[in-house]
């Protein structure tokens, strides 16, 4: 339940792969000053859920002023590209994640699918049942670091 008279700001939880909205209230006594909320996005497609994030920062941002975000996982990768940098105050990303290059390339090894593989054929399904995408040479490819 969002008391935007009780506090000074709105905290929004973008949860990872298989997780959900309620994950949010673990946050909930890092953020006292803060209506921490979750967001349940329907889609796992970035540019979709982007949009799920951007329509859900701009609501908060227009009930309380202030927005920080706490993106979990992939949930921390759509929200980086979400449009969303100027809406808010801060942004904290939690990701078991240390090296997703090492990562992309372990589940690609055992599929037995090499990096030409990929690009060659653009997409792939790996032995987990993840889709590998290549675009070019994204493991090779790096976006500039944004400042929120």
């Amino acid at each position: 339940m969002i008391d935007n008279k009780r506090n000074t700001g709105a905290a929004l939880y973008v949860h990872g792969k298989g997780g959900g909205a309620a994950e949010a209230e673990r946050y909930k006594p890092l953020f006292p000053d803060h209506d921490v909320v979750g967001l349940d996005y329907k889609t796992f497609v970035p540019w979709e859920t982007g949009k799920q994030i951007y329509k859900a920062v701009s609501e908060l941002r227009e009930r309380f002023g202030e927005v920080i975000l706490i993106a979990n996982s992939i949930g921390a990768f759509f929200s980086l590209n979400a449009g969303i940098d100027a809406l808010l105050r801060k942004a904290y990303f939690v990701s078991p994640v240390v090296d997703m290059e090492k990562l992309i390339l372990g589940m690609m090894s055992a599929s037995d699918v090499s990096e030409e593989e990929l690009k060659a054929k653009g997409a792939v399904k790996t032995a987990s049942g993840e889709m590998e995408r290549s675009d070019g040479d994204p493991l090779r490819q790096r976006r500039p670091a944004r400042r929120f």
